[in-house]
């Protein structure tokens, strides 16, 4: 398959999903078979979907309290005015919210699960960068959160079981779905005339010369994005195309990649597209020449889009589409530290924030996607919000999933030295 198109991935999923909640009687079983590796005095040999709520409410009433570990710079306003107070109206469950560096907070859930010492916090939110290095470190609970939290059943299985690549089998709990895009300013930008995919959008450029914003790739996310969906896109050839699903090739096996044949259409197609582009430094800086008027189509992410025009930073004649070839996107999630002092408030906290309700609270306020196939946002959300979004039609069909880390690090490192250098 030359992409990893979330079509099929949402109805075999879906199959998948029913076979796993086919016995919600079930008791959880640690990924692999192995057993559960969390240290607390709560039995998991003995919870399942069916009892989970009769079983974790008492003791989280016992509990009292969760610390909940926050590393995003988007959700701190939605957290600690929204989904916490929620939370803790439910259940009476007082919520200790922190926020902070992801890769610190790795690091320092490694060292305390190694120094065989309680966790800094109950439930962790992180970057699903940050999953190799806890994996490794033995820091996280083994739990197929999939099959255990009942507001988890109607996840995508796909995506509740692998990220970066990395087949976790469930340990990772999917709750933001990041997504890239073009931002589209249809004031200058006839509707039905955008341009539909790569080649028509270098096109689109060279006839509108300095109009199009592209975000470089070492300096913002959606460049980086727009960098791996290029890739998807122009690499071809069975050989050339083998690299971009070894998600464990290494720093200098990709250096060596990206300086290939096989990424010769990449750097051909950016040369095209930089003489008649602006190159910015910042996914900010691209919105913003997008609102004073000096671009008319830029790299973008979708959430960041939806946010800044319902804030009125952007016109709201701008809207996000994704190009035929698919976009990439990705997402982050929750993590249960192998040695939790609130495991069950920090479970219920988490089957919490996975529900539909939540996630739909998100979408609207944050333009978050869900992991959840339940969602129809032009069911769920009025006119003017889902305006705001990528049309249903191009999201989830035109969204694929990245490239090796490595070869994405590697290529934005040769962009900047062959292609940016003396600009």
């Amino acid at each position: 398959m030359r992409f990893r198109d979330f079509r099929n991935i949402v109805c075999a999923s879906a199959a998948a999903a029913s076979l796993a909640f086919a016995a919600p009687g079930a008791a959880v079983e640690g990924i692999g078979g192995k057993p559960v590796n969390v240290k607390s005095s709560l039995d998991f040999g003995k919870l399942t979907a069916a009892n989970f709520y009769d079983t974790l409410v008492p003791l989280a009433k016992q509990e009292g309290t969760v610390t909940f570990f926050d590393f995003s710079n988007s959700f701190e306003k939605l957290f600690r005015e929204e989904l916490i107070p929620g939370f803790e109206r439910k259940y009476g469950i007082k919520v200790n919210y922190q926020r902070g560096n992801a890769e610190a907070a790795a690091q320092q859930l490694v060292a305390t699960s190694a120094a065989d010492q309680p966790a800094p916090f109950d439930l962790l939110y992180n970057a699903s960068s940050s999953l190799g290095v806890l994996m490794r470190g033995s820091a996280v609970a083994n739990v197929p959160f999939h099959k255990l939290l009942p507001n988890a059943a109607a996840y995508d299985e796909r995506i509740a079981t692998t990220a970066e690549g990395i087949v976790h089998g469930g340990l990772f709990a999917p709750f933001h779905r990041n997504q890239t895009a073009l931002a589209v300013n249809s004031r200058f930008v006839r509707p039905g005339t955008e341009p539909g995919d790569f080649p028509a959008l270098l096109a689109w450029a060279k006839a509108n010369p300095k109009r199009l914003a592209v975000t470089n790739p070492g300096k913002g996310g959606s460049g980086d994005g727009f960098l791996q969906s290029l890739v998807l896109a122009m690499v071809t050839g069975d050989d050339c195309r083998k690299a971009l699903d070894n998600f464990t090739i290494g720093t200098e096996e990709a250096k060596a990649y990206v300086a290939s044949p096989c990424m010769a259409p990449v750097w051909s197609y950016y040369r095209d597209l930089l003489a008649v582009s602006e190159i910015t430094n910042s996914n900010a800086d691209t919105l913003n020449l997008i609102t004073n008027a000096e671009a008319w189509i830029g790299t973008a992410w979708e959430d960041m889009t939806y946010d800044f025009t319902g804030r009125g930073l952007l016109p709201p004649t701008v809207r996000p589409m994704l190009l035929k070839e698919g976009q990439v996107g990705g997402g982050d999630g929750f993590f249960l530290p192998v040695r939790p002092r609130n495991p069950a408030a920090a479970l219920l906290l988490m089957d919490f924030l996975m529900s539909k309700e939540v996630q739909l609270t998100k979408l609207r306020m944050n333009g978050s996607r869900a992991a959840r196939t339940d969602i129809d946002t032009d069911k769920e959300f009025s006119e003017a919000q889902a305006k705001r979004l990528i049309p249903a039609e191009q999201y989830p069909s035109r969204a694929r999933t990245g490239i090796p880390r490595a070869i994405t690090l590697a290529a934005a490192a040769y962009f900047q030295e062959n292609l940016l250098r003396g600009r």
